[in-house]
Order: structure tokens, then C-alpha cells, then sequence
């Protein structure tokens, strides 16, 4: 049996990065992480993940660094760009910007430049979900892919039963590109409906 073997990195930090770093680590499953002095060490303990999780953690490092991520009373500023490079993937602004206006934080969007309640950890978060979600959407037109992701990040479902009820209960329409058939709103609403069910 192969023995799962566990590396260990060892960043040098600056001290208002803490808590920010504290946070946006916590999200991994397959790691832990101590923070003393200004020496954060990262243990990582799945293998399979590690290029993407060492990836995911050094792009931050640098964001931080580089200053772009500011922080005034609860308002982060930081580059369009940063949530992609931690996310690991890029997603379309105007549906993360429907997400995250769903979980009650703004997000706007200047230029490169976000302005949001949410930082960019928790941008990355929802952008990493999003993408998973619409990898199962394809021939899905924009708007019902919009509707479905909404109501599945919103109520912890798979989008493809969703699309499934959509098409069923004839809201969608599924002849070549599933489209549909009443208001963007009515669908959203009657989708919530029955998520929440």
C-alpha cells in the first residue's frame, strides 16, 4: 500500500495578513495550519490536491503582497483577476455578481477593479462553486444557467435535478439549447419554490 505522504510549507507573513490568511485557509479540507510569530505552516495531507491547494495558497500570498486587497470597514477592494487565480477557475462576473447578491454582499464591479462586502476568499469560494455547477450546463441557455446555478448554490442542490423539474414541468424549453418558456423572474420564483419545498 502506497503511504500518503504530507508536505509542509513554511510562508513568512506580515502581521495584519493574520486573520485574513486564518480565514481564507480554513476553507481547505485536506490541510492544517498553524500561524506563530510571522511563520504560517501549512501541512498538507492529500496528495492528489496538492498542486492545486499550493497554487490556490501562494496566488493569495502574492494578492496580499502585492496590496491589491484592501480592506476599509468592511469593504474589500482587490483585482477582478484575484478571484480567478485562487479560484483555480474563471466563471462569469454577472452570475457571480447574482450569487453574491443572493447571499447578501454587493459586488461591484469597475473596470478590474471589485469593490464588495465580500473578500476575495469568499468571492473565490462561490466562483469555484459556480464553476463546478455550470460544467454539468452545457446546450443550457444564458438565463436558465444563470436561474439554475442561483437556486442550487442557494439551497445546496444539483443543478441538473433542477433542470430536470425545470424541463418536466415545462418552465424550460428543451429543443436544442434549453431556453424558457415564461419570465426569468417566474422561473427563478418557481424554482425556489420548489427547492425550498
Amino acid at each position: 500500500m502506497m503511504k500518503k505522504k504530507t508536505r509542509i510549507l513554511t510562508f513568512k507573513l506580515k502581521g495584519n495578513e493574520k486573520v485574513e490568511i486564518a480565514r481564507f485557509l480554513s476553507k481547505f479540507q485536506d490541510i492544517s495550519f498553524d500561524i506563530s510569530g510571522d511563520t504560517l505552516k501549512v501541512k498538507i495531507f492529500d496528495y492528489g490536491n496538492m498542486g492545486d491547494i499550493i497554487y490556490s495558497i501562494k496566488s493569495y500570498l502574492e494578492e496580499l503582497k502585492e496590496k491589491n486587497i484592501k480592506e476599509n470597514e468592511g469593504i474589500y477592494s482587490y483585482n477582478l483577476d484575484s478571484i480567478s487565480k485562487i479560484a483555480g477557475a474563471t466563471v462569469p462576473v454577472k452570475l457571480l455578481k447574482v450569487v453574491l447578491n443572493d447571499k447578501g454582499y454587493s459586488f461591484e464591479v469597475q473596470k478590474e477593479d471589485v469593490v464588495s462586502t465580500a473578500n476575495v476568499s469568499v468571492a473565490a469560494d462561490f466562483a469555484r462553486e459556480i464553476s463546478y455547477l455550470i460544467e454539468d450546463l452545457e446546450d443550457v441557455s444564458k438565463p436558465v444557467m444563470e436561474i439554475l446555478v442561483r437556486v442550487a448554490i442557494e439551497y445546496d442542490m444539483l443543478a441538473s435535478e433542477l433542470l430536470n423539474v425545470g424541463v418536466e414541468d415545462e418552465i424550460f424549453n428543451d429543443t436544442g439549447t434549453v431556453s424558457l418558456n415564461i419570465s426569468y423572474d417566474e422561473a427563478l420564483s418557481y424554482l425556489r419554490e420548489y427547492a425550498g419545498g
